[in-house]
């Protein structure tokens, strides 16, 4: 159970608005921005600000308190492939009619970045910085989103970090936007080698388990995403080395 605390700074800043937006964020198995250990007990609001980025992140009460934190000119969240924890969830997932190969990327930790306008809206910080690659925002899961030139998911077959499947997901800067473990479902092979893309959702999804393959499940946790306007996507080229280099 977490006790969420917001200083009279965090508010003040934020205003009605961001607040309501921010108290709605689930932080169920989410994950400390300091220590990154799982969420409970008293946990605290931070806000980093430059007056143009307002970055949203959560700690436990031991690990700091709720503050703002003034940042230089500089400052904008960091890019994925910069050090995000995430997980990784395959599903295969009907679009209109058609089962489609589909990629779930959720951050561990959660942080967000704050539009300034008036509705005060909160966009995940990894999804954001995607919204400037290509990617779209997503509000239903009646189609494919568009796809992305050069993003590229290379998939190890028996060579995750355990002996797993392996899943690397490069951006068009040869950045890692994920590195580590993937649990195929049956059939997501078959229709990644159909179409030779997979669909990347990315947003705040709800903490799916990559293991249950609960197809149900992960389609209801990116509905509820894409109507809270928490979710982006994109068709990124999938494949193995092998078939790469062929």
């Amino acid at each position: 159970m977490v006790d969420l605390q917001i200083s009279p700074q965090v508010r003040a800043l934020l205003g009605p608005e961001g607040l309501a937006r921010a108290a709605e964020v689930s932080l169920t198995a989410s994950r400390c921005a300091t220590c990154s250990r799982p969420l409970d007990g008293t946990v605290n609001m931070v806000v980093r600000t430059n007056g143009s980025f307002t970055h949203v992140s959560y700690v436990h009460a031991g690990c700091g308190p709720s503050e703002v934190i003034e940042m230089g000119d500089d400052f904008a969240p960091a890019a994925p492939a910069d050090g995000y924890d995430m997980t990784m969830t395959a599903a295969v997932l009907d679009h209109g009619g058609a089962d489609l190969p589909v990629l779930v990327a959720e951050t561990v930790g959660k942080a967000y970045v704050v539009n300034d306008g008036p509705t005060g809206e909160l966009t995940n910080v990894v999804a954001s910085h995607l919204l400037g690659c290509g990617f779209h925002l997503v509000s239903r899961l009646r189609q494919a989103p568009p796809q992305v030139a050069e993003w590229v998911g290379v998939l190890l077959l028996g060579h995750g970090p355990a002996g797993e499947d392996g899943l690397l997901v490069l951006d068009p800067e040869g950045g890692q936007f994920y590195t580590g473990a993937v649990d195929l479902p049956d059939g997501w092979l078959t229709q990644a080698a159909r179409y030779g893309w997979a669909v990347l959702y990315v947003g705040n999804v709800g903490g799916l388990d990559p293991r249950a393959h609960d197809a149900k499940a992960t389609s209801r946790a990116l509905r509820t995403a894409a109507q809270a306007g928490q979710l982006v996507g994109a068709r990124i080229a999938v494949g193995t080395p092998g078939a790469a280099q062929a």
